[in-house]
C-alpha cells in the first residue's frame, strides 16, 4: 500500500449548496493581504490577528483534549466540509456576506481579503506566511471569529503547501528507488514530516501512522533483492515482514488532483 495517502480531499469548485454561514452583514470590498488591507497600523493588525487566533483556538472544538483520534479526524473532516463549498457565484456571494465576530477594522479587513481570494484563487492568498498551526487554527474555527472564506483560505494555503512537499518528497522517492531499490531515506521523510504537522491534521491520518513508519525505517527493507537492510536472508522473510514491506511504489505519485 502507499504510505502517504491523502490527508484532504480534492478542493471543490462545481455545483451544489453550500454550507450556511454563521453571520450575515455588508461585506467590505476586496483587499490584498492580511498586513495591507487596510490603514491601521501593522502592529494593530498583527496584534489584532494574534488575539483572533487566540480566540479561535481556545473556542474551536478541536482543542478538546478529551477528544479520541478519531473523534478529532471526524471532526476535522467535517470541518473540511463545511468551508471546501462548491464556489459557485450564488455561494461566494452569501458567504462573502458573513462578518467575523468582533468585527474590528483589522479583521474586516483580513475576511475581505479573503473573499477576494475565493473570488480569485490565483491571487494572493491572505494567509500564505502562517504556520501550518496557525492555518489549522483558523480553518478549523467553529467559533464564528473567523469567516467561511477566511477559513476556506487559511485550508486551501495548507492544502497547497502540503501538496508541494508531497511532490517534492515523491520525487525524491523515486530518486532513491532507482538509485538503491529502498525507501528508507522517504520514510524518515515523512515521519519527519508528520511530526511537524498540528494535531488536528495528524488526526486525518491512520492512529498507528508514526509506528508504521518507523518500523519501516527499522526494516530498511530493499525492493530490489526483496530483502531487510538489502541482506539475504535465509529461509526468506517471515509472512508478516513480507506484508509490512510490501509498498506501491508508482502509487505515492497518485494525489487528488487540486482544482482551480
Amino acid at each position: 500500500m502507499s504510505t502517504i495517502s491523502s490527508s484532504t480531499p480534492p478542493l471543490r469548485t462545481t455545483a451544489g449548496a453550500a454550507s450556511a454561514p454563521s453571520a450575515t452583514a455588508a461585506q467590505g470590498g476586496p483587499a490584498s493581504s492580511v498586513q495591507g488591507a487596510t490603514a491601521v497600523r501593522p502592529d494593530v493588525q498583527i496584534s489584532s490577528l494574534a488575539s483572533r487566533l487566540n480566540k479561535a483556538e481556545s473556542g474551536s472544538g478541536i482543542a478538546d483534549p478529551a477528544l479520541s483520534h478519531d473523534q478529532l479526524g471526524d471532526m476535522v473532516r467535517r470541518n473540511i466540509a463545511a468551508v471546501n463549498y462548491p464556489l459557485t457565484e450564488e455561494n461566494k456571494a452569501r458567504m462573502a456576506r458573513e462578518v467575523p465576530v468582533p468585527a474590528d477594522p483589522s479583521a474586516l479587513a483580513s475576511a475581505a481579503a479573503a473573499n477576494a481570494f475565493v473570488n480569485d484563487l490565483k491571487g494572493p492568498n491572505p494567509f500564505a506566511g502562517l504556520s501550518r498551526e496557525q492555518l489549522s487554527t483558523i480553518a478549523n474555527d467553529d467559533s464564528g471569529t473567523f469567516t467561511t472564506n477566511e477559513r476556506y483560505a487559511a485550508y486551501r494555503q495548507s492544502y497547497d503547501e502540503e501538496q508541494q512537499w508531497r511532490t517534492q518528497a515523491v520525487a525524491q522517492a523515486m530518486a532513491e528507488y532507482h538509485a538503491s531499490g529502498k525507501l528508507t531515506n522517504f520514510f524518515e521523510s515523512v515521519l519527519d514530516h508528520f511530526t511537524t504537522l498540528p494535531r488536528a491534521e495528524q488526526a486525518l491520518y491512520p492512529a498507528d501512522y508514526a509506528t508504521d513508519l518507523q518500523q519501516k525505517i527499522d526494516l530498511d527493507f530493499n525492493y530490489f533483492t526483496h530483502t531487510p537492510g538489502g541482506q539475504a536472508t535465509l529461509g526468506g522473510l517471515s509472512k508478516a515482514t513480507d506484508e509490512q514491506s510490501r509498498i506501491d511504489v508508482a502509487g505515492l505519485v497518485r494525489w487528488p488532483r487540486i482544482q482551480s
